[in-house]
């Protein structure tokens, strides 16, 4: 095998293992992230003030019925920018009394997932072009 051959063979090895190692990797945290989120359901919450709240920024609050009765969360900028009205479509937590979102799912999981594809696509066509190389040689 000359040095350029050697070259290849190192480097499409290299990429192999590295690719394919980081696709496990990041696919095992993807699928962890997945379960550790939780079951988020669909809620319609209403913007209710709170004249007791002792911190003026913390004076309107958004409330929804749950499984096990009523529920409460802090009014955020980015809640208060997707109400409609008075009333707000947002995702609960199941098992929590205050963990609300606009989005019934986490971009983590998603992102995470996509990086594990991405090196995983690396990984198999180093592997391919690996083999093929082994052929072309004889």
């Amino acid at each position: 095998m000359n040095g350029a051959g050697a070259a290849f063979a190192a480097i499409t090895e290299i990429l192999t293992w590295a690719g394919l190692g980081a696709a496990a990797v990041f696919g095992a945290a993807a699928l962890i992230v997945k379960l550790a989120d939780g079951t988020w359901l669909p809620v319609r919450a209403v913007i209710i003030g709170d004249p007791d709240a002792a911190d003026p920024s913390a004076r309107e609050v958004v409330r929804w019925f749950g499984e096990d009765g009523v529920h409460e969360a802090p009014l955020t900028a980015e809640l208060r920018a997707a109400a409609e009205g008075d009333e707000v479509m947002l995702h609960h937590r199941v098992g929590s009394r205050d963990d609300v979102r606009l989005d019934a799912h986490s971009p983590w999981p998603r992102l995470l997932g996509g990086v594990a594809l991405a090196s995983g696509g690396v990984g198999l066509l180093a592997l391919v072009a690996q083999i093929a190389a082994m052929f072309a040689a004889g």
